[in-house]
């Protein structure tokens, strides 16, 4: 209500950590005092001409599975310093999200005025504007508040805008991901490439990082603070999910007079080819980057495998659980983003002979084209070996030492019943 609204703004000291009561921010909605398994956080400000909050959150909520909607803490924050405009969206957004706000899955927060430090006639760096400098600064503190307000929701935070849209099942696989990483030394796990979206974070360690943007929220934009924190503190390298889970949609930016009409080409909600691909493990010799593993490009879920420069004689080999009879092989590498990235000299190959945890007698079927793919149907004339006998591996074999890093997008397997 309004008095709410006034009563936040009452003197107080403008300084990180001192937002002791939670409570005095939340809006609408329900701050639970049970832990959530993830919060996700969305700053948000009114835009000319435009707004995307609704299709972000509609988009959020629809693509998680019911019982998920009791384990994920949506937090909302309204960042204008107009009351009365806040007052309109608090009412807007609670004629589409009531339930989600009385469930608890849903919270609008705001800032206590107090909380804001100078951020008028502050120093020029980088020759911004007086407007821009403005804005950065406020984006800082709007961020270090949301991270302190959030810190204790649930076990992961991750921060998107409010101008993207995901698919359903993005919280599996950012579940199952994070899962994967457990015996890994990680500080964030970028679920996107763009911006700040899909940054996630465990939530023990986000008030420190808070208070890193609230110290220094008038020298460099957030971008560059997070950057700095992660040298200073000589934290483990970000590992990256791909394909992204999210993608920007927006095309009006919160800095009036600011267009950006960017995309996340590395954005994708679906696998390429309808192969059903047998049980296999999946191993290599190839040194990957960002957490991220060969299987990922043959599981279900879609995921991508990267990787830094492959040497003469790395493989990438698949070990069927049983043997199969190969109908179809197809393995897409590179994407839109790094073309270069691909297995432009490779073969693939198959063996039957399998013991002792090891194939042997390999047999190439085939080489990858220049731009990165191969794609074999086994045909009775052609392959008549292939035809008449199972194979129980099956192998990337890269020749030659690669300048370039490899993404490794998707293997699809067809196979046959095995009489």
């Amino acid at each position: 209500n309004r008095a709410h609204y006034k009563s936040i703004t009452t003197s107080n000291c403008a300084c990180y950590g001192n937002l002791k009561n939670k409570s005095i921010a939340l809006l609408e909605g329900k701050r639970s005092n049970y832990p959530g398994f993830l919060t996700i956080g969305i700053p948000t400000v009114k835009r000319s001409n435009a707004d995307y909050l609704f299709k972000t959150l509609t988009s959020l909520i629809n693509n998680l599975e019911d019982a998920d909607k009791i384990v994920v803490k949506i937090v909302v924050f309204l960042a204008d310093f107009d009351h009365q405009y806040k007052l309109q969206r608090v009412q807007d957004l609670k004629k589409f999200y009531q339930p989600w706000l009385e469930s608890g899955l849903l919270q609008i927060v705001q800032a206590p005025r107090w909380y804001y430090p100078k951020l008028h006639h502050l120093k020029r760096n980088y020759n911004d504007s007086p407007e821009r400098v403005y804005w950065r600064s406020k984006q800082c503190i709007d961020y270090a508040f949301l991270l302190e307000y959030s810190a204790t929701l649930s076990r992961y935070y991750m921060q998107l805008e409010d101008d993207v849209v995901t698919f359903h099942g993005y919280l599996d696989i950012i579940r199952n991901y994070i899962h994967r990483q457990q015996h890994k030394n990680w500080s964030s796990i970028h679920y996107s490439t763009l911006g700040y979206i899909g940054k996630l974070y465990r939530s023990a360690e986000i008030m420190e990082l808070g208070r890193f943007f609230y110290m220094f929220y008038d020298e460099h934009p957030v971008d560059y603070l997070i950057n700095f924190y992660s040298n200073l503190k000589m934290l483990p390298p970000n590992l990256v999910y791909l394909p992204s889970l999210f993608q920007h949609i927006g095309i009006r930016s919160s800095l009036k007079g600011k267009s950006q009409r960017l995309k996340d080409i590395q954005f994708t909600m679906k696998r390429v080819y309808n192969s059903n691909n047998p049980p296999a493990k999946v191993t290599t010799t190839l040194q990957s980057y960002g957490g991220t593993e060969p299987e990922f490009a043959y599981g279900k879920i879609v995921a991508y495998y990267w990787c830094k420069q492959p040497l003469a004689k790395d493989t990438i080999t698949l070990i069927f659980n049983e043997s199969i009879r190969l109908k179809r092989v197809a393995v897409l590498t590179g994407d839109r983003a790094r073309k270069r990235d691909c297995f432009h000299t490779a073969q693939l190959q198959v063996s039957s002979d399998y013991d002792n945890q090891h194939c042997t007698d390999w047999n190439t079927i085939g080489n990858f084209e220049k731009n990165g793919k191969i794609d074999i149907v086994i045909n009775n004339n052609d392959n008549q070996a292939l035809t008449d006998n199972t194979i129980k591996c099956m192998r990337i074999f890269i020749p030659h030492k690669y300048r370039n890093w490899v993404i490794l997008r998707e293997i699809a397997v067809w196979s046959a019943a095995v009489v």
